[in-house]
């Protein structure tokens, strides 16, 4: 007979294969569906998390093409008070030759004639209303930024006193143009080092009374189409150059700035003045002592080109990036982060750039214009505070009784009839 433990063992055997046997509860539709749900989004979120981190990842781990240097030497932005008062006078403006025209940055006007170089790498003149291309020193393809290395892009230009048109071209150098005939006359190769330094972007020029040409070289080792990585890398390698008509040398006259930009000798001849874009200030370099000083600072935004005007008597300075005391500049954010520069130049583009800043950036106005007395003091600004007519300004060329303003990426150039405002 079976002991009594075993007798008590046998019909827990039993309950336990009785419980394995028993059928699993079947879901309802609903309790499955919401089951299969839990399922995907689950999924999903893992799909999402990894689709952002990872990219990061590989973003930062990637060496970076730039060497993010300490930005020092510029001041905080200004209020917008006094002559900086914010103001919609630009909307006295108009837009012309739209579509006609692609980055008209540099804009010089020889009585009825306009002459400008746009971002197909052709120099433009215009006389009567009709554009018509003059020249350009590179060859196709054209359009596109990459293709400027070799298509070529012109910047700043100037007339000297024989009616040669002198156009700096940021990729290929110094050119002398026949304004009737288009041909040209190569005067300094940026293929040419100077100071062992090949020029990768030749920007604005001057012409001195003896006929040497005062120019810049914004930097020395990025090309116009990767501007942004002179800002972001914020190296001091920007230079202002001499070309001398008689010798036929190209000479160094300083180094040292972050971005060198617009050139324009003062009215008396006796020294150059350059704009130094990223610290937002502008120099003065005396020819006869060579001694470099600060001629205008604080400046409410990035510097472009700089043009003095024998009608206004004065200076006139395009402002590329506005910043203003008190409100977000990226600019500024971008300066005192350096790590940010460094993962910012491995995607770094100048559409990216400008989007960027136009969705950070704070400010009461969206374009300006400055106008500067002879000691470099700001005594007025022509603004368009919502960007309506134009959202950055290059340049200002004053012809008579009217102001054109240029942008290096606007599709057209903007008028302003000065009888619109009163006492400009």
């Amino acid at each position: 007979m079976p002991s009594e433990g075993a007798r008590q063992r046998r019909p827990e055997k039993q309950a336990s294969d009785i419980s394995r046997k028993q059928p699993k509860k079947q879901l309802s539709e609903s309790e499955a569906v919401k089951k299969a749900s839990r399922g995907w989004v689950h999924y999903f979120l893992i799909a999402l998390v990894l689709s952002i981190s990872l990219p990061l990842i590989v973003l930062i781990l990637l060496p970076s093409p730039i060497e993010p240097q300490a930005i020092t030497g510029y001041s905080d932005a200004p209020e917008f008070v006094g002559p900086l008062e914010p103001n919609d006078i630009l909307l006295n403006a108009e837009r012309i030759y739209r579509d006609q025209l692609v980055g008209p940055e540099s804009i010089l006007a020889d009585g009825d004639h306009l002459y400008t170089g746009t971002s197909d790498g052709w120099v433009n003149h215009i006389h009567q209303g009709v554009v018509q291309k003059l020249v350009r020193f590179g060859k196709g393809p054209c359009g596109g930024i990459e293709n400027e290395v070799t298509c070529g892009r012109p910047l700043g230009m100037r007339m000297d006193k024989n009616g040669f048109l002198i156009v700096a071209d940021a990729y290929f150098g110094l050119f002398k143009v026949n304004v009737a005939t288009g041909e040209y006359t190569t005067l300094y190769s940026s293929s040419t080092p100077i100071n062992g330094k090949q020029a990768k972007l030749v920007n604005d020029l001057d012409i001195g009374p003896d006929g040497k040409i005062y120019f810049t070289d914004s930097s020395t080792r990025w090309n116009r189409n990767k501007f942004p990585l002179i800002l972001l890398e914020g190296s001091d390698d920007g230079r202002l150059l001499m070309y001398d008509p008689e010798t036929g040398k190209t000479t160094q006259l300083f180094d040292g700035l972050i971005f060198a930009n617009g050139v324009q000798l003062t009215k008396d001849k006796s020294a150059v003045l350059v704009t130094e874009t990223c610290r937002f200030r502008i120099m003065k370099y005396d020819l006869q002592t060579k001694a470099l000083s600060v001629w205008a600072d604080n400046l409410p935004g990035s510097p472009d080109n700089i043009r003095y005007s024998k009608i206004t008597g004065t200076y006139w300075l395009g402002i590329a990036f506005v910043r203003q005391k008190g409100k977000t500049s990226f600019i500024d954010f971008l300066y005192n982060n350096p790590w940010l520069r460094g993962i910012l130049a491995k995607v770094a583009s100048i559409k990216g750039f400008q989007v960027v800043n136009g969705l950070i950036t704070v400010a009461d106005t969206k374009a300006m214009a400055v106008e500067l007395d002879q000691n470099g003091t700001i005594i007025r600004s022509l603004q368009d505070k919502t960007g309506a007519v134009t959202s950055s300004i290059s340049e200002i060329e004053i012809a008579d009784g009217v102001m054109y303003f240029g942008s290096y990426h606007a599709n057209f150039i903007v008028r302003l009839y000065r009888k619109r405002v009163p006492g400009l």
